[in-house]
């Protein structure tokens, strides 16, 4: 458009006299105020808009914030549907975010430990409560842990009506985790396959459109069946917008040596696998032979956390430490026999992770929040879409 000035004005009066002036001038008047709507919209001169999304979104390997800037993920496990103490977060998220971590997989249940249907106000409350506290909520469905009958049974309650409007309301900051580690170590790469199609098929019918994760089998460890498999899975999915996720409880006792780790996340870089490792721990795994599960949280059940922490590293996996604590155990047991060796914290505070001392059974906890080159403190980042509040400015 051409520029208009007062001197044009003018001009116009001189050139058509025969016209009353008064016209001509709100001629004109009218041209110079769409003009200037006009150029308040162009920013072709000034600064360009950047183009965003509703949520987050996995590029190739990496996962992007909605302003397109990568996410790495480094952050820790919460077992909120347990916490009677804090049921809402509403300290301990204040506690994880002084760790630098930028996402808490909160642990949620349809029900609670004592059998009663779980509320989702409470889960509202606890997602609420991580955005405030600046680190994605990364929601995830415990009840189908080890248990590949229950996957679809866990499908149906992220689409049920009071969920679903909690997943919507959130979905710009939020990361959907179908289900914890479903499927014991017989489950098939077709079960699997199937299974999960399923399940996206479900999921994106519902209108949910965030990432969604998916937990390898043989209760979340085996890395090797979804390689292959994650392909046609991303293809299955119409927004494209997965991320795969193993639990390496790969013990040392059970060969999981350094060149195992790598081996294992080499393979899955080398496809093309957009990986988390969902449960991170130094013990968890299994103790061998004739050894009782609770040993487990043990020597014998003690993982390589220092070497998946460098292989990590080198592929830009992101991964969730298990756990903030306390509470870990067998509960299931009479007596409950606990697991101190995998709670992060004593009763819930940061302040408990910087007490740990060399020889405490937990050290593990203050070399993978603040000692460890590789570790939350030293390599966690919050994009600006996430510092910001969840917002793009």
């Amino acid at each position: 458009m051409k520029h208009v000035t007062l001197r044009n004005c003018l001009n116009l009066i001189k050139k058509h006299p025969d016209v009353p002036s008064i016209l001509i001038l709100l001629a004109v008047i009218g041209i110079l105020i769409v003009s200037f709507f006009l150029q308040g919209c162009d920013n072709s001169e000034g600064e360009i808009s950047q183009t965003t999304e509703s949520t987050f979104l996995v590029k190739g390997t990496y996962l992007t914030d909605p302003c397109g800037d990568t996410v790495i993920l480094k952050g820790v496990n919460k077992m909120s549907v347990f916490d009677m103490e804090d049921p809402n977060g509403s300290v301990y998220f204040a506690e994880i975010a002084k760790t630098n971590a930028n996402s808490v997989r909160i642990v949620w249940k349809k029900v609670y430990s004592n059998e009663n249907p779980s509320q989702p106000s409470q889960l509202d409350a606890l997602i609420s409560n991580c955005i405030q506290a600046k680190m994605i909520p990364i929601v995830e469905m415990h009840d189908a842990t080890c248990d590949w009958s229950e996957l679809d049974n866990v499908v149906n309650y992220w689409i049920s009506p009071d969920i679903l409007a909690i997943v919507k309301k959130y979905e710009h900051a939020m990361i959907v985790n179908i289900a914890n580690e479903a499927g014991d170590a017989n489950v098939t790469a077709e079960q699997f396959k199937a299974g999960y199609q399923n399940a996206i098929t479900k999921l994106r019918n519902a209108g949910i459109k965030t990432p969604l994760i998916i937990d390898a089998p043989d209760c979340g460890k085996n890395l090797e069946l979804i390689v292959p498999l994650a392909s046609d899975l991303i293809q299955h999915d119409p927004q494209h917008n997965l991320l795969f996720s193993a639990h390496p409880y790969w013990s040392i006792t059970d060969g999981a040596t350094p060149a195992f780790i790598k081996g294992q996340l080499d393979n899955a870089a080398n496809n093309n696998v957009p990986l988390i490792l969902g449960e991170l721990c130094a013990y968890g795994g299994y103790p061998g032979n004739g050894a009782e599960g609770t040993e487990s949280c043990t020597a014998k059940g003690a993982v390589d956390y220092t070497a998946l922490l460098s292989e990590s590293a080198k592929h830009k996996i992101g991964w969730l430490v298990w756990e903030w604590g306390p509470g870990n155990g067998f509960y299931e047991l009479d007596p409950i026999v606990y697991c101190p060796t995998m709670d992060m914290t004593t009763n819930g505070t940061y302040q408990t992770i910087l007490d740990i001392q060399q020889d405490d059974v937990n050290a593990w906890a203050k070399d993978v929040v603040i000692t460890n080159s590789y570790g939350i403190q030293k390599t966690a980042h919050k994009t600006d879409y996430i510092s910001n509040g969840f917002l793009c400015k």
